[in-house]
């Protein structure tokens, strides 16, 4: 009887254990459906070498961007236009910011060298002041007018016009020619558009000094084209040691 009892005793403990064992496995088995698989380690050394590239020519550009910054350098410009012979003020000047080599350009730190100066040439709004545009002494003398004209290849000497020139002007209305003005001064004179230095191509733009009386007649010779340029004596230009 005893024995039996014993033989009852231990298939219960094994009955038991195979019970716990059966209920740590569940738990084991619940804990792990919960918890999230790892993501899969993924190497992509192309995009990060990409990444280095781009932030090492990001600086780069931004450096040499900074450069040429740097480089700029402010120099004058007129804040309205000038006529020619027109005596430079502080308010026609302001400043600007350019990256040039030019030489002749004016730098911001030369303005009141240029206050009192003369306008050699017509000189519009916005233009960068250059030292071949101005002179020291006035073009114009007391009761003289400047007066712009296009004169036309057949117009003007073959040799062109230059700055400093003393000229006739004639006029064609007539056909026959009849000298309108002697002695007259050329204040400037620019080579139009696919000509040559001395303008003596298509045509020149050209500024004459004339007596203001003169200066409605010579004025509407040019605007109908009726005016005729005869060089009398090669002069020099406005301001130099010779003038």
């Amino acid at each position: 009887m005893a024995g039996t009892t014993q033989t009852t005793d231990a298939a219960n403990e094994r009955q038991r254990a195979r019970e716990q064992r059966g209920i740590r496995s569940n738990q084991r088995v619940r804990a792990d459906s919960t918890r999230l698989p790892s993501p899969p380690r993924q190497r992509r050394p192309a995009l990060a070498a990409l990444a280095v590239l781009l932030i090492v020519g990001g600086a780069a550009v931004a450096a040499l961007l900074a450069m040429r910054v740097d480089e700029r350098t402010p120099v004058l410009v007129l804040a309205g236009p000038v006529a020619a012979g027109e005596q430079i003020t502080r308010e026609d000047l302001e400043t600007t910011q350019v990256a040039s080599e030019l030489d002749s350009l004016i730098p911001e730190s030369q303005a009141e060298d240029v206050v009192g100066r003369y306008a050699r040439v017509a000189l519009a709004q916005g233009q960068l002041l250059d030292t071949t545009m101005l002179e020291t002494q006035a073009p114009l003398s007391e009761g003289q007018t400047a007066v712009g004209a296009f004169l036309a290849q057949g117009f003007l000497p073959a040799g062109g016009l230059r700055a400093g020139d003393i000229v006739d002007l004639v006029s064609i209305v007539t056909g026959e020619g009849k000298t309108v003005v002697e002695g007259a001064r050329v204040a400037s004179a620019t080579a139009a558009e696919g000509t040559g230095d001395t303008g003596g191509g298509a045509g020149s733009m050209v500024t004459l000094l004339v007596d203001r009386g003169d200066a409605a007649t010579v004025g509407g010779l040019a605007a109908t084209n009726q005016l005729v340029v005869t060089l009398v004596e090669r002069g020099t230009p406005f301001g130099s040691e010779e003038d």
